[in-house]
């Protein structure tokens, strides 16, 4: 099997496991990174909003209420999960928002369909990642701008630390970008980068023992540049830095 369909197939099968869990929905909750990411897309041009990733639609729903004269649009690969918004949306009677399955590598819109596309914690579960920034602009008016919201690797995580104890989930996590590298993805497909906010995450990894493993393994110097400590069996990471960054195609 491809491995780009192998990742989407793992992550898919993960999703629509955790995505209703409310311990998960906690550990991503939060209501001031949220009203950041409202702020950061204010505007009166975004009648066409695509959210990648949407998961429970935790900012599609609200980009929805935000731009009561837009049109949003949610897609996710988890089809349980997309299936339980729609009934939402349906149930409140909400007239400019849709959710839709995709396959996690294609992009299902003709060209220039959105003026804004936002993603929050799903950026890097994105298989081809060129292929992906490619899409988008392909997908945007001119002018149009992406919102990229993801937990970034640290520029001196030369071992990719983080992402090796990412992957112990097998939810089809590929990697997380330094904001260097992230610029360069959308930089080389005709963006430019109009702001940056960053704001900041903890949190743990479940109780088991490879987790406690791959902690034993790491030296003190990868260690401290996540704040990354053991505590009760649960080895936590204390501090990642989560990018918040708008690029505007030209």
């Amino acid at each position: 099997m491809n491995h780009d369909v192998e990742n989407v197939k793992q992550a898919k099968n993960s999703f629509n496991n955790i995505l209703g869990n409310k311990k998960y929905a906690g550990i991503i909750k939060d209501d001031k990174h949220l009203s950041l990411l409202l702020d950061l897309v204010e505007g009166d041009k975004n009648n066409k909003i695509l959210d990648i990733g949407t998961g429970t639609g935790y900012l599609a729903f609200p980009l929805a209420e935000k731009f009561p004269t837009a049109s949003v649009c949610g897609i996710d690969i988890a089809d349980v999960i997309v299936e339980k918004n729609n009934a939402t949306v349906k149930e409140k009677g909400i007239r400019n928002l849709s959710f839709e399955v995709f396959d996690g590598l294609k992009y299902p819109f003709p060209d220039e369909s959105f003026d804004l596309i936002v993603t929050r914690y799903a950026f890097h579960h994105f298989p081809d990642i060129v292929d992906a920034v490619r899409q988008m602009s392909r997908i945007l008016v001119k002018g149009g701008k992406v919102l990229i919201s993801d937990p970034m690797r640290n520029e001196k995580d030369d071992n990719g630390v983080i992402d090796s104890f990412m992957r112990v989930k097998k939810d089809g996590h590929i990697q997380f970008y330094s904001s260097n590298e992230l610029d360069k993805l959308f930089i080389n497909s005709g963006f430019t980068k109009e702001k940056q906010v960053i704001t900041d995450m903890k949190f743990p990894f479940a109780k088991q023992s490879e987790y406690i493993e791959l902690y034993d393994k790491i030296t003190d110097k990868d260690k401290m540049l996540y704040d990354i400590s053991e505590k009760n069996g649960i080895v936590w990471v204390n501090h990642i830095d989560v990018g918040n960054t708008i690029f505007v195609k030209q």
